[in-house]
């Protein structure tokens, strides 16, 4: 190892970040973390930055204390929900930002010979794998699943204000470990999914709380009208997702609150009209 971490900027559910030298960041997975996740992440940043995204480059793959770990360059700025707490008056610039970002995103073409994962494949396993839901109820997601679109554009499949960086006006995506490829309304509904019903960070003060959830809905309509418009599909095509990504983020690490709401999205969805 080149230098010994420094100071912890960030710590998340996944792993902490610390400067690591003039300008660079380490981002060390927590104890446990398969190494395969960091190699993956690694690769996937790599792809992104050879598409001309904004994302910070990834610049070496290492282990520190027997955990894996990233070299990144390093980034100025805040994430945005952080900027969302301190400047809401910007709400509604970031939450197109965001969308603009997406869209962005989503014309970068991928496929099989990416690398990276088939998105629809993805959520199959982890539906077959959902705690809460019965074996049918599981059988009538899966047959939603079966009649949407493939898609062959990169996705990034946790996009958020917790994952995009502001400095200025320039925006940059950070944390690729969820990236596959698919269909774009899949990835954008995935978006608006955690910003209905997500919760927010472990360390989130009272405050902070206070004023993302008085923000939240207004940075989603924003977010998705533009979305909507810059990227030409439809409402109802983000919609025909929701109920298979919410039953896909059952298997995910969620407070039993918010897997109650997804539960819930699914079983409506299953309902005879």
């Amino acid at each position: 190892m080149e230098h010994a971490p420094g100071a912890v900027l960030a710590q998340g559910r996944t792993a902490q970040i610390r400067l690591y030298g003039q300008n660079r960041l380490l981002k060390i997975f927590k104890e446990g973390m398969p190494r395969a996740y960091a190699e993956f992440e690694f690769k996937a940043g790599r792809f992104a930055v050879k598409a001309g995204l904004p994302t910070p480059k990834p610049e070496q793959l290492l282990e520190w204390e027997d955990r894996p770990a990233i070299v990144y360059e390093r980034l100025s700025g805040s994430t945005m929900l952080r900027r969302l707490v301190q400047k809401p008056w910007n709400l509604f610039r970031d939450a197109a930002h965001m969308a603009r970002l997406h869209v962005a995103v989503h014309r970068t073409g991928a496929g099989p010979d990416s690398g990276l994962p088939c998105l629809k494949e993805a959520l199959r396993e982890k539906i077959e794998a959902a705690p809460i839901l019965s074996r049918e109820e599981k059988a009538g997601v899966l047959a939603s699943l079966d009649k949407l679109p493939v898609g062959r554009q990169l996705l990034h499949g946790d996009l958020h204000p917790d994952n995009i960086m502001i400095d200025g006006r320039k925006g940059w995506i950070i944390d690729w470990m969820t990236a596959s490829y698919g269909h774009p309304a899949a990835d954008a509904a995935r978006t608006v999914l955690m910003l209905r019903t997500g919760s927010l960070p472990e360390e989130s003060s009272r405050a902070f709380e206070l004023i993302l959830t008085s923000v939240r809905r207004l940075l989603l309509s924003r977010y998705l009208r533009t979305y909507l418009r810059l990227s030409g599909l439809e409402r109802g095509e983000l919609e025909a997702w929701m109920p298979v990504l919410a039953a896909a983020r059952l298997a995910e690490w969620l407070p039993p609150d918010e897997k109650l709401s997804l539960a819930g999205i699914v079983r409506d969805s299953l309902r005879p009209a």
